[in-house]
C-alpha cells in the first residue's frame, strides 16, 4: 500500500504543476494613458513590440517582462518608463505544492516561469510626458558672455 500512496502523490504533483499556467493567464490587457492624450508609444520587451496612440489597451504577454516603453508627443520630450510584472497570487500555489511535495512540483515552477505565469501587468499605467522646454545656455564670445535659450525641436 505504500507504493500505491507514492504513485498517487507523484501523480498529484504532475497533475498541478505548472499551476499558475493552468489557472492563471499568461498574458495581461493594460490600458495605457499618458498626459497628454495622443502620445506615440513604442513598447519593447523580450521578443514582442507594439507601436499605439494613447489612450490604448494592449495585450501584453508576461515573458516580455519587463517591457520598455517610450512615449512621445508634439511639444513634449521623448519619455521612457519601464513596465513590469509582478508576482501574483498563483505563483504561490506553486510554493506550497513544493512544500508538500517535498521538492518533486520543481517542475511547475519552472514551467510556469518559462511562460510567464504566475505574473501580471497593472491593469492601467498613467505616463505623464515632460515639456519640451527652451533650455538657456551660457556662450562665450570675444565681446562677453550672452545667454542663449535653446528650443529643440
Amino acid at each position: 500500500m505504500d507504493w500505491k500512496f507514492r504513485v498517487a502523490a507523484v501523480a498529484a504533483s504532475v497533475a498541478v504543476a505548472a499551476c499558475a499556467s493552468v489557472v492563471g493567464s499568461t498574458e495581461s490587457s493594460v490600458q495605457i494613458r499618458t498626459n497628454p492624450d495622443q502620445a506615440r508609444c513604442e513598447l519593447k520587451g523580450y521578443d514582442y513590440s507594439a507601436s499605439v496612440q494613447t489612450p490604448a489597451e494592449v495585450t501584453i504577454p508576461h515573458s516580455a517582462a519587463p517591457v520598455t516603453v517610450s512615449c512621445l508627443a508634439p511639444g513634449f520630450r521623448t519619455t521612457t518608463y519601464t513596465l513590469d510584472a509582478k508576482g501574483d497570487g498563483w505563483i504561490w500555489g506553486n510554493s506550497a505544492f513544493m512544500l508538500a511535495t517535498g521538492g518533486i512540483a520543481v517542475l511547475g515552477a519552472l514551467v510556469d516561469e518559462s511562460r510567464g505565469a504566475g505574473r501580471a501587468y497593472a491593469d492601467q499605467v498613467q505616463y505623464d510626458l515632460t515639456p519640451d522646454t527652451a533650455r538657456m545656455v551660457r556662450a562665450r564670445n570675444r565681446s562677453g558672455d550672452v545667454d542663449l535659450h535653446l528650443q529643440a525641436r
